[in-house]
C-alpha cells in the first residue's frame, strides 16, 4: 500500500499498540478506531473511547447495559464491577481511575491531552482487553473441551 508525506506528516499513519485476540465485534471496531485516532493524532478522541471501552468490557463481563432508571451504567459502577469479577485488581484500579480522569479533561476541557499521555491510556486499556478477552480466548484454543 503507499503511503504520502505532507509537511512532515506522514499518510496514513502507523497505527501503534497491537489487536488483543477474542474482541467481540463491537469493542474491536472500538480499539481498531482508538488505534486509527492515535496514529492521525487525535488524542482528544482517543481517551474517550479508551474510557467507553472500559465501561463495553463491564457490561461484556455481565454488568447490566441498563439501570433501574434505563440509563447505562456509571464509571463507578463499571470500574466496581470490573473490580469485583476479578478482570481489574486493586492495584490496576489508580490507572483506571486515570483513564477516567483523562476521559472525562478530554471531554470538559479545551486543553487537549498530549501523545503520551494518550498512549499511556491507551496502553492500560490495550492490556485490559488482553486480560478480559485475549488471555480466555488462548485458552480455549488450547483446550477446545
Amino acid at each position: 500500500m503507499g503511503l504520502v508525506e505532507n509537511y512532515g506528516v506522514v499518510s496514513p499513519g502507523v497505527r501503534p499498540l497491537g489487536v488483543p485476540r477474542g474482541l467481540p465485534k463491537v469493542e474491536a471496531e472500538a480499539w481498531a478506531e482508538v488505534r486509527a485516532c492515535l496514529s492521525v493524532g487525535a488524542y482528544t478522541a482517543s481517551v474517550m473511547l479508551c474510557r467507553k471501552l472500559l465501561m463495553h468490557v463491564a457490561v461484556g463481563d455481565g454488568l447490566p447495559a441498563k439501570n433501574h432508571k434505563d440509563r447505562a451504567p456509571s464509571f463507578v459502577e463499571c470500574v466496581d464491577h470490573l473490580e469485583a469479577e476479578g478482570i481489574i485488581t486493586k492495584r490496576m484500579r489508580p490507572w483506571v481511575d486515570r483513564v477516567k480522569d483523562v476521559g472525562n479533561d478530554a471531554n470538559h476541557e479545551l486543553n487537549p491531552p498530549g501523545e503520551e499521555l494518550a498512549l499511556d491510556v491507551a496502553k492500560f486499556t490495550e492490556q485490559l482487553l488482553k486480560l478480559a478477552y485475549e488471555m480466555d480466548d488462548i485458552m480455549a484454543e488450547a483446550d477446545p473441551e
